[in-house]
């Protein structure tokens, strides 16, 4: 039997007939994934996906040409995508990977444990609209304006706050730290 009658006896929902083209054509396509991808692994997961394409475009096929240049176009098309898309994602893990920073030691670890509760101690006992100015503009990274607005007092107001509870917190970690 042809393979333009497999096709057709496929479209027709004899799915007997696709198994005899899986059959025909599948160390083709493997041996294309293969050469293509160099992992036998990753080709077989390929052969699988471009059969599985091919047999959910079946009505796409165009009879007047060859099935075999067909399928193994699609084959290749896929493992030619597959092959992009992981060569992106490995140099996005890399540029991510050398973006971040390395871990920090315990050494480093634990003093910046201890100067957070240094800050965290010294912050309490700012008076508390400083406080609050310094954690809303700092931590939370919110505008002069918006603070100004969601404590009802006017951005003069806000920055004042913010001038002495900084001065406060400088005075008070030079005298920790002699």
């Amino acid at each position: 039997m042809s393979d333009a009658q497999l096709v057709q006896r496929c479209l027709q929902g004899d799915t007997t007939a696709f198994d005899t083209l899986v059959e025909r054509y599948r160390d083709r396509v493997f041996s294309l994934a293969f050469r293509i991808l160099g992992d036998p692994t990753w080709a077989e997961d390929l052969t699988q996906e471009a059969f599985l394409r091919a047999y959910t475009r079946l009505a796409l096929y165009d009879a007047t040409k060859p099935f075999s240049t067909w399928l193994l176009c699609l084959a290749a098309r896929l493992c030619l995508n597959a092959r992009r898309d992981r060569q992106q994602e490995q140099a996005q893990l890399e540029r991510a990977s050398k973006a971040m920073p390395s871990p920090p030691t315990v050494e480093e670890y634990l003093y910046e444990r201890e100067r957070q509760r240094t800050l965290q101690r010294l912050l309490m006992r700012l008076p508390r609209t400083q406080r609050v100015a310094l954690l809303l503009y700092y931590y939370e990274q919110m505008p002069l304006s918006a603070i100004a607005e969601a404590l009802h007092v006017p951005e003069g107001t806000v920055k004042t706050w913010l001038y002495r509870g900084r001065e406060s917190l400088r005075r008070w970690i030079e005298e920790e730290l002699g």
